[in-house]
C-alpha cells in the first residue's frame, strides 16, 4: 500500500485466467528518484539513468509456491529493458530464502548489498557492489 499511496507510476499485476490477482510488483524508473528517496528515506539507492528498481513484490498466500514470482519478475525486467534500462535492481534480505530463490529463477544475480550503518543514533544505508559470481545467501557455504 505504501507504494500505491506514494503515487509510483508503474504497477504490474499478474492475474489468473479468471482475473484473480496472483502477483503484484512495481517498476520504478530514475525519473521517480525524488519520490523514491522521499518515500523510503535512503532505503534504496538513487537510480542511475539506465537502471530501474523492482519493488513491492507480493504474492497472495493461495498462489505461493507456484513459481509465479520468478515468471512475473522476468517479464517485468524485460519491460524495464524495453524502456531502456540496462540493469534492473531488486533488494531482498538474506533470510528471505523463498524470495531469493524466486529472484534467481527470474534471472537476477547478486550485484549490490545494502548495509545499515548506525552512528550517533542515526541509521544510513550504504550500497556495496558485489563481485560478479557472488553466490546467493542460500548457496554460500556456512560461515562465509
Amino acid at each position: 500500500m505504501r507504494l500505491l499511496d506514494a503515487g509510483f507510476s508503474s504497477c504490474f499485476v499478474a492475474t489468473t485466467a479468471d482475473d484473480q490477482a496472483c502477483y503484484i510488483q512495481w517498476l520504478i524508473s530514475p525519473r521517480e528518484n525524488a519520490l523514491l528517496q522521499k518515500t523510503f528515506d535512503g532505503l534504496f539507492p538513487s537510480l542511475g539513468p539506465n537502471e530501474m528498481l523492482l519493488e513491492g513484490a507480493y504474492t497472495p498466500v493461495a498462489f505461493r509456491g507456484q513459481r509465479i514470482m520468478p515468471a512475473a519478475m522476468a517479464l517485468i525486467a524485460e519491460r524495464a529493458a524495453d524502456l531502456g534500462a540496462e540493469r534492473a535492481l531488486t533488494f531482498v534480505s538474506d533470510d528471505n530464502i523463498p524470495s531469493l530463490k524466486g529472484c534467481k529463477r527470474a534471472g537476477f544475480a547478486p550485484c549490490l548489498q545494502r548495509q545499515a550503518i548506525h552512528r550517533l543514533g542515526r541509521c544510513r544505508m550504504v550500497f556495496v557492489p558485489l563481485a560478479a559470481g557472488t553466490p546467493y545467501a542460500f548457496e554460500a557455504p556456512p560461515g562465509t
